[in-house]
């Protein structure tokens, strides 16, 4: 019935009820199922591409294709929605923030930077980029670590609110990538994606263009091989201590600890291994096994006036220490707290945390680090250091993690009365 002349409600039947599909069908029925049954509102070009794979499944199969059989060609051919679908690569985190252009012009606009965690083949892979926006920020991310030279042709998105869910809107996301060399190509690559969020899901829907355009090809290999005319990037480097210890570390660290690996690699040909890798992060900031002259040994926090308040018992030296102090969340009322045991001062200058695990054995990692200054016969003295801490408890992850940080700066003690 290639045309309806009235409302099939009419006669007591729906739309899906009498649309056929099959290989002389038309694009609007695939591309209405679609929007009916994954609340899917394709843009027109990428209706027209996703026909196409179903015309020539039913060419195969020479048979009508079910409401079933065109919602899986559309999960697997796009890696939409998780699972045995899931495609090659795809977004495990990400986070995206922005610095000053280097452009001086007074309209000049800020860098989008590309911070995330990838899986790559099933092994995950840290990567970064910079951009003029979160998908620029991205493909220049997989240009950079994956050799995958693609660039953005065509976007669009809408949110997504079903009857059976309405306080919980989502966003889709539809790109068209293409070789970033010719960009006027008559061949491209469409991806979709879904996402509470915006950005993620239009970094989603790269990842889901990306897997049809690579393919079975073979993508870059992790190794590591730092030092000297080295091969591997900080980014490497944090990619094997996420698949060994699962610390997702921010881009800060991530440079601190590179110029240790660099150092440490010297010694051995610029090589080192995965296991020297992981064993040389702990030692580095006694993830694990904290050690230093400083350590918490309990903590209560209230709700105090003007703030949070911290009273705990630390250890300085084997000496047990009972301490208290206000600031305006944990961290800042354990700062409270030392700073009434040390000379000069502790400022936290960044912080940062994710959950660790799976699960019923969920937990959470902090990194904090510290920055100190002191003055010490006349002269002023400033130095940093890392904290990174795992703990069942979010806020003692973040407390550990200050008194590990502190031990790494050399911080000095006021003499006990």
């Amino acid at each position: 019935m290639p045309y309806l002349p009235v409302d099939p409600a009419d006669l007591g039947q729906t739309y899906e009820a009498v649309i056929r599909v099959n290989s002389q069908s038309g694009k609007g029925g695939v591309a209405y199922l679609v929007k009916q049954y994954l609340h899917l509102d394709l843009p027109r070009k990428m209706q027209v591409t996703f026909y196409q794979v179903v015309q020539a499944i039913a060419d195969r199969e020479a048979r009508e294709m079910t409401v079933e059989d065109i919602t899986t060609a559309f999960r697997s051919t796009y890696h939409f929605g998780g699972g045995k679908h899931e495609g090659r690569l795809a977004l495990r985190s990400f986070k995206i923030s922005s610095s000053p252009s280097p452009d001086t012009a007074e309209e000049a606009e800020e860098i989008r930077q590309f911070d995330g965690t990838v899986s790559v083949d099933g092994v995950l892979r840290v990567i970064r980029g910079d951009g003029n926006g979160p998908i620029s920020a991205l493909l220049n991310a997989l240009r950079t670590h994956l050799d995958i030279d693609l660039a953005l042709r065509e976007y669009t998105e809408h949110s997504i609110n079903t009857e059976a869910d309405l306080q919980n809107s989502r966003a889709a996301s539809y790109i068209e990538l293409v070789p970033a060399k010719d960009r006027k190509s008559a061949r491209s690559w469409w991806g979709v994606g879904v996402d509470s969020d915006i950005a993620g899901s239009g970094l989603r829907a790269v990842l889901s263009a990306v897997n049809s355009h690579i393919g079975d090809r073979s993508l870059p290999e992790l190794k590591l091989s730092v030092g000297f005319n080295a091969r591997s990037g900080q980014s490497d480097v944090a990619s094997a201590i996420l698949n060994s210890l699962g610390l997702e570390l921010p881009r800060r660290l991530q440079a601190t600890f590179f110029e240790a690996v660099q150092r440490a690699a010297t010694s051995s040909g610029g090589e080192i291994s995965h296991d020297a890798l992981s064993a040389l992060f702990k030692e580095s900031y006694g993830y694990d096994s904290p050690l230093g002259r400083l350590s918490l040994k309990s903590f209560e926090l209230d709700h105090a006036e003007g703030g949070t308040g911290l009273t705990g018992e630390f250890n300085l030296d084997d000496r047990v220490q009972t301490v208290n102090g206000i600031g305006n969340g944990p961290l800042s009322a354990l700062l409270a707290c030392l700073h009434k045991s040390i000379d000069g001062l502790l400022v936290i200058r960044e912080y940062s945390e994710h959950a660790l695990g799976q699960g019923t054995e969920v937990g959470a990692v902090s990194y904090v680090e510290i920055v100190y200054e002191v003055t010490e016969n006349g002269q002023t003295r400033k130095s940093s250091g890392w904290g990174v801490v795992s703990h069942t408890d979010i806020a003692a992850s973040g407390l550990h993690a200050v008194m590990s940080a502190v031990n790494r700066v050399g911080a000095v003690w006021k003499t006990p009365a």
